[in-house]
């Protein structure tokens, strides 16, 4: 597993002049800064860091265009550097023996307890993944927040229309007007007219700012009721959406098992979506069996980039800051978190 003990960070500014025709021109200027890592100690850690700072430099020097300092990003999507998380706690697991299971407790960037092992497989699925793939037509799915108790406020609908009328485009009601825009312009036209009639007789001008003042009223509470009903509809849609995640994990699970009886699953069902584990067999995470499962099973690609770039599978053993109330009930783990066994 790439999950180092020490970690160090190394800045250096460096100048370099550009000579034309043999006389020095323009002078160049970078300040890279680069961390460094090791399993031995911080003065590796640092010596790391200044060989990596080094490398940057040659290519820089080179002409090449760099990442002048590395910056913390989600995942370390880009840079391609380890995580670097605090190691509470690591140890061999005791079966069987001689064990080649190691297990690697991390404390990550929000505080949460993560769990990584190098040869478990543990498959990580987000609901969100699901639903692009299941319901791609009826869901704005990027700003999903992850959390069912909030997935009101996080998955969209499209439109006010259907997944069905979404997809008949060449049908004549793809680009009718809505009884809101006719009621839009009947209140423009309305006003108008009162207006015109006001500056023929000369009355006063406040007849048409009561009447606005009534029209608008009475258009903000149609269209407050429509989306009251729209919403309405789209949470009923959305529960029952939801509902069908856990049923089509299960059949996912039970049709993999079907045509590979060597196989072992246990189904875990977590706030964001689900959780797989192979208890059949140990695997590491460079096995192609484990790419097959990652994408037979819809896993996290985030997560499935993570596993192999650190050469390890990874489970939260803490819940995330956010989910966790001022009462905490006791429950055991199956209560909190429902489980099936897939033979």
């Amino acid at each position: 597993m790439l999950i180092p003990k020490y970690w160090a960070q190394y800045k250096q500014r460096f100048e370099s002049q550009i000579t034309v025709d043999n006389v020095p021109n323009i002078s160049k200027q970078a300040t890279i800064k680069r961390y460094g890592w090791s399993d031995g100690s911080q003065a590796e850690a640092l010596t790391h860091a200044k060989a990596r700072v080094d490398e940057a430099h040659n290519r820089w020097l080179a002409g090449e265009d760099i990442i002048r300092r590395e910056r913390r990003e989600q995942y370390n999507e880009n840079n391609g550097i380890p995580i670097r998380e605090e190691i509470i706690f690591e140890r061999f697991l005791p079966e069987p023996k001689p064990s080649s299971t190691q297990l690697i407790v991390t404390r990550n960037s929000y505080g949460a307890q993560v769990a990584n092992v190098n040869n478990i497989a543990i498959i990580d699925v987000d609901a969100i993944d699901l639903f692009r793939r299941l319901y791609p037509n009826d869901y704005f799915i990027d700003d999903f927040m992850g959390m069912w108790p909030e997935k009101n406020k996080g998955i969209k609908r499209s439109d006010s229309t259907s997944a069905a009328d979404t997809k008949s485009s060449s049908g004549s009601n793809s680009h009718k007007p809505s009884a809101i825009k006719f009621q839009v312009w009947g209140f423009v036209i309305v006003s108008i007219l009162i207006a015109s009639v006001i500056a023929w007789q000369s009355w006063s001008w406040l007849w048409l700012i009561a009447v606005m003042l009534i029209g608008t009223a009475f258009l903000w509470w149609q269209a407050h009721k429509k989306e009251q009903a729209q919403y309405l509809a789209d949470k009923q849609k959305m529960d029952a959406d939801l509902a069908s995640l856990l049923p089509f994990m299960t059949d996912l699970l039970q049709k993999r098992v079907a045509s590979h009886p060597n196989e072992c699953f246990r189904l875990y069902e977590t706030p964001a979506g689900f959780r797989i584990m192979a208890t059949h067999n140990i695997v590491l995470p460079s096995d192609d069996v484990v790419a097959e499962w990652f994408e037979y099973f819809y896993a996290d690609t985030n997560y499935a980039r993570l596993c192999q770039s650190q050469q390890c599978f990874r489970a939260r053993v803490t819940a995330k800051p956010w989910r966790m109330t001022e009462v905490i009930e006791q429950h055991t783990l199956d209560n909190n978190i429902p489980s099936k066994d897939f033979f």
